[in-house]
């Protein structure tokens, strides 16, 4: 049997790409606020643009995504602080 409880052995562990983008991190942040700002105002260029009401909605849901990263970051930390 290769499997024992108790801690994995010490040595260089890769983190998982979600420690990464958790919402505790600021790269989280810089991330959301990045997908906010983009998202949001490349959706109105594209309803601009007239590029079509689908790639306009989808820049614009990014855009939202970024937002909703943001927001989450903040209350976290406010409830951590």
């Amino acid at each position: 049997m290769t499997h024992s409880a108790g801690p994995p052995s010490p040595g260089r562990r890769r983190p998982n790409l979600w420690h990464w983008l958790s919402p505790r991190g600021s790269r989280a942040f810089v991330l959301g606020v990045g997908m906010a700002v983009g998202g949001l105002v490349g959706g109105v260029r594209a309803m601009v643009d007239g590029k079509g009401i689908w790639t306009a909605s989808g820049i614009f849901g990014v855009g939202v995504l970024g937002v909703v990263f943001t927001t989450a970051w903040i209350m976290t930390y406010a409830r951590e602080r």
